[in-house]
């Protein structure tokens, strides 16, 4: 790893605050997740769902009504909207996940066009990402909190390259080139994966093999939105919720193997392993 991007300890992290004993939910922030295109329901279901499991008071959904099974199936503590939905009756502490299991068709880019002028704090993934690839920086017209987490294909179509391999070959300068490009807090998602928000480029040194499965990307973008509705600093929440993702996923592997590892088995580590955090006083 580069010099100049040295590892995350975990004294580094930021502590959660404590819960008052008369805490209500609605002093945790409330979560809109954005996705589940017709057959890419359980993406939405599990965003929703490491939202709610790292601590949100409220998770909304918001889907195509084919989606509705998965989330019933799977949380039914969520509310529901349907998509195409207008954004417009937001309430003032909403938080936004946007992309998983979005697709790309035009219902999808009709809301992003929205999503990008809305000033609440923001976590983009998946198809959001790809849909802003297309649009360019442009899409983003207002000066919201957000956080973006691509995989090395996606950062190579929103700095228009026709692969990854340039991305793989320079990591720390094309999150860099992102960063400027678009502004906000990013991951660069893979082994070490790097982190860019304020004071320059970390990585994190926990995850494993078993995590490249279908869907820990949502889990991610779900820890992440529901670090910033209960007020974490963007830079925090960052910092905070890639290493959760990271730390659970190890968490899982040593139970079940890498070979075996599901998307799930990572949002199931997570209420352990902030157990585990508390436990040391990071």
């Amino acid at each position: 790893m580069d010099d100049a991007c040295a590892a995350l300890t975990l004294e580094q992290l930021p502590v959660l605050p404590r819960r008052s004993p008369d805490a209500h939910k609605g002093q945790f922030g409330h979560v809109f997740v954005l996705g589940g295109a017709p057959g890419m329901g359980g993406a939405l279901a599990l965003a929703a769902t490491a939202a709610y499991r790292v601590g949100a008071g409220l998770v909304t959904a918001v889907g195509h009504p084919a989606a509705v099974p998965y989330l019933a199936a799977e949380l039914p503590e969520a509310t529901w909207w349907d998509w195409p939905a207008s954004f417009a009756a937001l309430p003032n502490h909403a938080t936004l996940a946007v992309g998983p299991g979005l697709g790309q068709g035009l219902a999808a880019h009709d809301m992003l066009r929205e999503m990008g002028q809305l000033s609440c704090p923001q976590v983009w993934d998946a198809d959001a990402l790809n849909i802003l690839a297309r649009f360019g920086p442009s899409l983003l017209r207002s000066e919201a909190i957000r956080l973006f987490t691509p995989h090395p294909g996606e950062a190579a179509r929103l700095l228009g390259l026709d692969n990854s391999a340039a991305i793989q070959a320079n990591r720390l300068g094309a999150i860099q080139a992102l960063q400027s490009r678009y502004g906000g807090y990013w991951v660069l998602k893979g082994q070490h994966s790097l982190l860019r928000g304020e004071g320059g480029c970390c990585y994190c040194p926990w995850g494993n093999p078993g995590m490249a499965t279908g869907g820990s990307g949502d889990v991610l973008t779900g820890l992440l939105a529901g670090l910033l509705a209960q007020g974490l600093p963007p830079h925090e929440a960052l910092l905070f919720g890639v290493s959760l993702h990271a730390l659970a996923g190890d968490r899982a592997a040593r139970q079940l193997g890498p070979e075996s590892l599901l998307a799930g088995d990572i949002l199931n580590a997570v209420p352990y392993v902030l157990q585990e955090l508390k436990s040391l006083d990071v």
